[in-house]
């Protein structure tokens, strides 16, 4: 089993959603995606190797897991033997090819 640390921006980014799809659609679907989220979450920590890479920062491997029922995908790192990094989320509509190297802080 691997141990999940979520990065400051990861953290800040799920609030971030959480709070427009409480704001835009109601409780009940902000807490829909918060579940999404958490089973997301649970996938990456059993079987990160079968998340594809996603892309290649300062020689490091990003993969990316989406979130079942919406937009959204997890973009995390394996380090080590056991350790997976939850870097950042961001919706699909958003431009990641230029905003996950410019934020990610490695």
């Amino acid at each position: 089993m691997y141990t999940i640390i979520k990065s400051a921006l990861y953290k800040r980014q799920f609030l971030e959603f959480v709070r427009d799809y409480k704001t835009r659609a109601g409780k009940q679907v902000a807490h829909n995606f918060a579940n999404g989220v958490e089973h997301s979450t649970n996938f990456i920590g059993n079987t990160p190797q079968a998340c594809g890479v996603y892309i290649k920062i300062r020689g490091l491997e990003f993969r990316k897991w989406g979130v079942k029922g919406f937009p959204h995908s997890i973009f995390f790192r394996i380090e080590g033997d056991n350790t997976i990094i939850l870097e950042a989320m961001y919706a699909h509509r958003m431009n990641t090819g230029k905003r996950l190297p410019s934020e990610i802080k490695v």
